[in-house]
């Protein structure tokens, strides 16, 4: 029996849920034992770690670069590695002042080396990888559907909600599109802005809601909204994007607005599931047009939908990840 020692990030943190632990309920049918933990944050802890591990045969290791020392003694062990990530991790992001980074370089690339199995989240990702082993599967981020439902389009609400979920780090970006907001607020009365984060901002003009993410409220807070938003820079590390967000406003059913970045172009096909916009200006025209038309926002909604349910659902790649695991 396959033996396998996940470590994440966080239990709560979005790439732990959607690459790991979501799948974890689905192994003990194939003969896969697992065990889920957080890395270790002091050398008391990894020595504990390591002193477990030698009962499993092989180490799932989440985005997170390992030591030089870590690597070596895997090896020693002939505990097997499999490197996932989902994140161009080989750049610093723009909100650090992005570009290249020789120290995330050189430890991405030693990461991969001594990984027997890589899974990459995009092709834009694995090319990267690519060039320090042969052995890597895309798996892309995946969205179980049964948690979220369709939005209900028979329902007459008085506003037109934009929206926008994600993290701290990112909100930056969704901050360069205010011009955008504040224009439209001064054509529509009926039009509120919904950030659902931990951190959020203000407009001179367009109302905002500020709603705390929480696991429990996601599949409503989505609903709630009319038009989602996936703004990005055209940028190394945002290339690299999953496009998390953009898969849970297509998993409702709601149209989405994004820039024409990365995983982005695979994702959405302009006009049929969503729209793109690569300017203020378009991104005034793109969401213009989704508050004028609703019967467009329900066809793309739910075309998105059925995107997600044939490609990147959790039932479409539950069987590549336990591949993955079964073929090192």
């Amino acid at each position: 029996m396959k033996k396998v020692y996940f470590l994440i990030q966080e239990w709560e943190h979005p790439a732990s849920r959607y690459r790991v632990l979501q799948y974890v309920p689905y192994l003990k049918e194939s003969q896969i034992e697992s065990k889920v933990a957080i890395f270790p944050d002091s050398v008391c802890k990894w020595m504990k770690l390591f002193s477990e591990i030698q009962d499993y045969n092989v180490i799932f290791i989440q985005k997170k670069r390992l030591w030089h020392w870590h690597l070596w003694y895997l090896k020693r062990k002939n505990i097997k590695i499999i490197y996932d990530f989902d994140d161009a991790i080989m750049f610093k992001s723009p909100v650090d002042g992005g570009g290249r980074s020789f120290k995330r370089q050189r430890t991405f690339a030693r990461m991969v080396k001594y990984s027997n199995q890589v899974i990459a989240g995009n092709q834009y990702l694995k090319s990267h990888a690519l060039p320090y082993n042969k052995n890597i599967n895309i798996i892309p981020t995946a969205i179980d559907t049964s948690r979220y439902t369709i939005k209900d389009y028979s329902l007459d609400k008085k506003k037109v909600t934009i929206g926008w979920i994600g993290s701290k780090s990112s909100i930056p970006f969704l901050k360069e599109l205010t011009p955008a907001f504040d224009h439209l607020a001064n054509q529509y009365k009926n039009l509120e802005l919904k950030i659902i984060c931990n951190d959020f901002f203000e407009c001179n003009k367009m109302p905002v809601i500020k709603k705390m993410w929480a696991l429990e409220d996601e599949n409503s807070d989505l609903q709630d909204i009319d038009i989602g938003m996936a703004p990005l820079p055209n940028h190394e590390w945002t290339k690299g994007k999953c496009a998390t967000k953009l898969l849970q406003y297509l998993s409702v059913g709601i149209p989405v607005v994004s820039s024409p970045v990365g995983v982005h172009n695979e994702i959405i096909r302009e006009g049929i599931n969503g729209l793109f916009a690569a300017s203020i200006k378009e991104w005034i025209e793109k969401i213009d047009f989704l508050i004028k038309d609703r019967s467009s926002r329900e066809r793309m909604g739910l075309e998105g939908r059925k995107t997600v349910e044939s490609s990147y659902s959790l039932k479409a790649n539950v069987p590549k990840f336990i591949d993955v695991i079964k073929g090192i």
